[in-house]
């Protein structure tokens, strides 16, 4: 990978209202909200459709549309921050990986993701993603499990790998992702 930018905006994926908490389809939207209030970020603009928050060198997308909406409000923040996709790092739900495994990459296929798609086809796909598995030991088809809530024990799992997320976040300041030495691996430590 030849791209050193460094990110300016964090957008995590997922469906707003409660009934889409703690499943893993929200992973990417319950992490950045995780970090905007761990780092007491700035509220920077707010409307109807999204919020934009700012800590330090970081810009943290939260939208208020549903998943396969989230091209239309990645592209109307890119205007705003007048920032590339390359600068962008998605956070997102991942079928193909084991639960809390992790995998960032740039420039990948969509994987029938349905919010990467809508992303793609108006933003294009030279785009950071920070991919997050949800998949079961006994493998298990997407649909029957992006939607279900995690259980306790998960739950707890989930909760504490926030803490290691925020650490990433940390170095994301001041450090290109690909920098970041950070292929695969879990996300609990």
């Amino acid at each position: 990978m030849e791209n050193y930018d460094k990110i300016k905006l964090v957008f995590g994926l997922g469906n707003p209202g409660k009934k889409f908490k703690n499943t893993p389809h929200n992973f990417g939207r319950d992490l950045v909200e995780f970090c905007v209030s761990s780092v007491k970020a700035n509220l920077l603009l707010e409307n109807y459709h999204f919020k934009i928050f700012n800590w330090d060198n970081l810009n943290f997308l939260v939208s208020n549309k549903f998943m396969n909406q989230s091209g239309e409000v990645l592209k109307k923040t890119l205007n705003i921050l007048k920032i590339s996709t390359k600068e962008v790092l998605l956070i997102q739900d991942e079928a193909d990986l084991q639960f809390l495994w992790i995998k960032i990459t740039f420039n990948k296929g969509s994987s029938k993701h349905k919010g990467i798609e809508s992303i793609y086809k108006l933003c294009g796909n030279q785009i950071w993603r920070f991919r997050i598995g949800f998949q079961l030991e006994k493998r298990q088809k997407a649909e029957n499990l992006v939607l279900k809530k995690i259980d306790k024990e998960k739950l707890k799992l989930w909760s504490k790998s926030k803490s290691r997320f925020l650490e990433i976040i940390n170095k994301l300041q001041n450090t290109p992702i690909n920098k970041l030495n950070i292929s695969s691996k879990y996300l609990v430590e």
